[in-house]
């Protein structure tokens, strides 16, 4: 590879950082926003099996197949989120942002099984066996192993989104406000929503670290040029 490719290909990497940056709480946004228990921030709720089943089944079918679209996009870019926040603060913060990175990674994890299960929702809702496909969840939900990975996702991005707002402080290659509306997020999108039931919170927290993410998108655009 010359000189003049490897140029190239950095700076194409650079640019895709710099949509993602900004592009993925939004996608993550879309996504409660449009899953079909509308306003339960738990969507799909495992506690509650065939509450979920009614739900997918009474959604409309437009809105359904574009959270099924968006469904199968955050298992792919949820991880490059983290990747593109700790690109732009890596310099100057190198061991809060791998500690934000990594907790993200774990967390983007449990995507997989989110994006398969919600594929599987929406084909069990109209078949109409509800109080099978419901034992089913239970039994499906009460194995550790998804415990294990749950815990991944609670903590997981939580704690990323925190690690990665204080590495935008330290790093100082952004504006102060940008790493303490990250910091600020965190709360709103995890024990506000749930502690209050409300999915606008949890909708909220992600266009909060969309709006901070914006100058993060600056410092990797300088970079890629």
């Amino acid at each position: 590879m010359t000189a003049a490719t490897s140029k190239t290909a950095g700076q194409l990497i650079s640019w895709v950082f710099v949509v993602l940056v900004v592009a993925v709480p939004l996608v993550m946004a879309s996504w409660f926003a449009l899953c079909p228990q509308y306003g339960d921030p738990a969507c799909p709720t495992n506690a509650r099996p065939l509450d979920v089943l009614a739900a997918y089944r009474a959604a409309p079918p437009v809105l359904m197949q574009t959270f099924l679209v968006v469904n199968l996009a955050v298992a792919y870019l949820f991880p490059l989120g983290y990747i593109a926040m700790g690109t732009a603060s890596w310099r100057g913060s190198p061991w809060l942002t791998a500690l934000g990175v990594v907790c993200g990674w774990l967390a983007a994890i449990a995507w997989g099984y989110i994006a398969d299960q919600n594929v599987l929702l929406a084909h069990m809702a109209p078949a109409g066996h509800d109080t099978e496909f419901a034992a089913l969840e239970r039994a499906y939900f009460g194995d550790w192993h998804i415990l294990a990975v749950a815990i991944g996702w609670v903590a997981g991005h939580l704690l990323g989104y925190l690690f990665l707002g204080l590495a935008f402080l330290r790093a100082k290659v952004v504006p102060a406000w940008s790493g303490l509306l990250v910091i600020a997020a965190v709360p709103v999108m995890g024990p506000f929503a749930y502690g209050f039931q409300q999915n606008a919170l949890q909708i909220l927290g992600y266009l909060m670290v969309a709006v901070a993410c914006i100058p993060a998108a600056r410092t990797l655009r300088r970079l890629a040029q």
